[in-house]
């Protein structure tokens, strides 16, 4: 056998081992082709027939639409409303936009017509009860005043003193109702405020100066590390009470003579932390995702449960997050995420 009759014979061979591996190789393609068609389909179908309305967009165009959009928007929805939510039929809808890939978005609708009515619902009945409650205390307080001064010369010692813890009990009671209307209102009212840079360690002092009297009152030394210059956008009004909220509860907790610690650190670049840690008896563990609920109490006799819920209300407003853990070494740290600007 010749050279050139080999070499033909090896480059033969070789094509034909070439053509058995492209052949195979193609066909595993296409049977991978076929599967990713077929769970195409299966989503395709499943996105179609689930019972939230759903909608895909390619560079801002809209390009598939599921059963559930099109029957509550129709075939040819406007993009600027779907972003924003729409009003249709009385119903409404609040748009969740999810990012998929780069020129890819899905926008998932949820229907908060009943959410919005229990709100709307909530407010009035708020507004009807603080109008009921409000005006016969002030005709009770109006009565209570005139008689005040004809109790003092005209009852027994025993009888005024009667007089006297009725009269403290009821301006208990306004204080309570006063302090439970101006705090209840977080729970239906979205919270609207003008935002403008606040300087964190300002916000922060304040809030520790309004709390000092309690801490000096059972010893307590408040340890802080603030960096100046860190700015966030928003209320420092609201801010500050926020953090007093829970400085507030940091200081109640922790036995006579110990110690606060509030420390300011950097997330990222982007954010910023604030940790108060108490040195009280902590929280149960299963008990920790409810410290932010309204009216959550630990312990009786710890006011009304509304402090920790209003700063998660105030953070949230600005953009932030509050999360709560158990430190070893007891106690607890309430770590509030914030934007910096």
């Amino acid at each position: 056998m010749s050279d050139l009759t080999l070499l033909l014979f090896f480059l033969l061979l070789f094509l034909f081992i070439l053509g058995i591996t492209l052949y195979k190789k193609n066909l595993k393609l296409r049977q991978e082709l076929s599967r990713i068609s077929q769970l195409r389909e299966v989503f395709s179908k499943a996105l179609h027939e689930i019972p939230t309305e759903i909608i895909l967009l390619h560079r801002e165009e809209i390009f598939f639409i599921n059963k559930k959009a099109l029957e509550n928007f129709g075939a040819n929805p406007r993009l600027s409303d779907l972003i924003k939510g729409i009003n249709k039929g009385g119903r409404r809808f609040k748009s969740l936009e999810i990012p998929l890939g780069k020129d890819y978005k899905m926008l998932v609708f949820m229907d908060i017509t009943e959410i919005e009515s229990y709100k709307e619902a909530y407010q009035m009945a708020l507004s009807y009860l603080s109008h009921e409650l409000k005006t016969p205390l002030a005709v009770a307080k109006g009565y209570l005043e005139r008689l005040e001064d004809k109790i003092a010369l005209s009852l027994e010692e025993r009888d005024r003193e009667s007089f006297e813890k009725a009269k403290e009990a009821f301006e208990k009671l306004e204080k309570l109702l006063k302090k439970l209307f101006s705090s209840i209102e977080y729970l239906a009212k979205e919270i609207r405020f003008k935002r403008e840079a606040v300087n964190l360690r300002e916000c922060l002092e304040e809030a520790i100066f309004w709390v000092s009297p309690l801490a000096e009152d059972k010893g307590i030394n408040i340890e802080r590390k603030i960096p100046e210059d860190i700015f966030l956008k928003g209320s420092s009004e609201l801010l500050t009470q926020a953090f007093f909220n829970v400085i507030e509860n940091a200081v109640k907790v922790t036995p006579d003579g110990g110690k606060v610690e509030i420390k300011v650190y950097e997330v990222s670049s982007e954010i910023v932390s604030v940790a108060i840690r108490d040195y009280g008896p902590g929280v149960p563990p299963e008990k920790l995702p409810l410290l932010a609920m309204p009216f959550f109490k630990l312990r009786e006799g710890e006011g009304m449960g509304l402090g920790l819920f209003i700063t998660r209300r105030i953070i949230e407003a600005h953009g932030g997050a509050i999360k709560f853990s158990l430190p070893e070494g007891g106690g607890l740290i309430v770590e509030i995420d914030l934007k910096r600007i």
